[in-house]
């Protein structure tokens, strides 16, 4: 028996269904699920050195001129999280001058007031932080009376990014 060429298209196209078929059939597929999980961040960073306020002038009959530096320290931040703010302290407790600080240029917050950094209890330096980036410039103030003599305070001064007080 003769086969005709359409007849022999049929066949093999029937054959070759077949075996993809096979193909398919014989396969195996799995699944699993994938969770990101994202957990509460909140991180700070000095960027720059350290700082000297060097007083060092004053107009006669007044106390020394204050010494100011907000050029050398900046501070960065990032939060996840609603309802932060950030706070400043001193290490020093026995202080013979003074020492202050406020927020300048401030992205992702609010300033607070200028702090005085008069004993070691932490002090509002940017709050209303929400969710977000942001960094301000660092402005340091010395200053000092004529009756405080000479001499040196050595701050470690400490930010801290945490909750704020509803």
């Amino acid at each position: 028996m003769k086969i005709r060429p359409p007849t022999l298209i049929m066949v093999l196209s029937a054959a070759l269904c077949l075996g993809l078929t096979g193909v398919v059939l014989g396969s195996s597929t799995d699944n699993h699920s994938v969770t990101v999980q994202v957990l509460a961040i909140n991180e700070v960073a000095i960027i720059g050195g350290a700082v000297t306020l060097t007083i060092n002038s004053a107009t006669a009959g007044s106390d020394p001129d204050d010494a100011v530096d907000n050029t050398t320290c900046d501070l960065d931040w990032t939060t996840n999280e609603i309802g932060k703010k950030i706070t400043v302290q001193t290490d020093l407790a026995d202080q013979h001058f003074t020492l202050k600080v406020v927020a300048q240029n401030v992205t992702g917050g609010v300033p607070a007031p200028e702090a005085t950094l008069n004993n070691t209890d932490a002090k509002d330096f940017v709050t209303k932080v929400n969710v977000t980036t942001g960094g301000c410039d660092i402005q340091y103030t010395g200053s000092a009376t004529a009756a405080a003599g000479t001499g040196n305070d050595v701050h470690t001064v400490t930010y801290t990014i945490i909750t704020a007080a509803p």
